[in-house]
């Protein structure tokens, strides 16, 4: 009777061990998260044009959570009718780069008329900095350079470019207005001391693709 009871506690005590572990691996108090990651192409196309559109008219605000309403609002006045291309990614991401202690990674993008939109999440180090808006489009083969709308990151918590340590910001939306000479792959790149290139392109099946330029020998 006493081994059959001391099995049972040491069964017991390795059921909650092993939950215990779980837990630890899975969830990090010392990290929190802003907003959420949009479940569909539909959704994250959604985030970016509304976020385009606030951004036309001065109110955007560095985090938009309208990406959990599936709106058919365009960004473009009389532009509704143009084609529409958007992807959403996960892990492996096609992009991630460093901004000082911070990690920047590109979860989604889309084509409608003449924008070019990217999502992209921010997850912060472990020290308050501020997180710059580097990224350019490249616009001619001069090497001349856009800058997004917006230019500067601006945080829900701190409304300012500074992100608190350990904070991973979801769907932060950027716009590039692309001139009529411009034709896919879109060159982009990251800029600051990463300064990575990276095109955008459209795909058959109507998403959008981010990748690194082919290089030849």
């Amino acid at each position: 009777m006493k081994l059959k009871n001391a099995l049972i506690v040491l069964v017991t005590v390795a059921v909650l061990l092993g939950i215990a572990a779980g837990f630890a691996v899975f969830y990090n108090p010392a990290i929190s998260q802003i907003s959420g990651i949009p479940t569909s192409s539909t959704s994250l196309f959604s985030l970016m044009r509304n976020n385009a559109s606030a951004t036309a008219s001065g109110s955007a605000s560095g985090i938009n959570n309208a990406f959990i309403k599936n709106t058919t609002s365009s960004a473009n006045n009389g532009q509704s009718n143009m084609p529409q291309f958007a992807s959403s990614y996960s892990s492996p991401y096609p992009l991630q780069w460093t901004e000082g202690q911070s990690t920047i990674v590109i979860t989604g993008a889309a084509i409608e008329g003449n924008q070019l939109m990217l999502a992209v999440t921010v997850q912060m180090g472990n020290n308050t900095e501020c997180i710059p808006m580097n990224m350019r489009l490249v616009t001619d083969e001069s090497g001349d350079l856009e800058t997004p709308t917006p230019q500067q990151f601006s945080f829900p918590d701190t409304n300012d470019c500074n992100g608190t340590p350990n904070t991973m910001y979801n769907t932060q939306a950027i716009s590039f207005a692309m001139g009529q000479n411009l034709n896919a792959p879109f060159l982009l790149t990251t800029g600051g001391g990463s300064n990575i290139f990276f095109e955008v392109a459209t795909t058959t099946d109507g998403g959008v693709s981010v990748t690194l330029p082919a290089t030849t020998d």
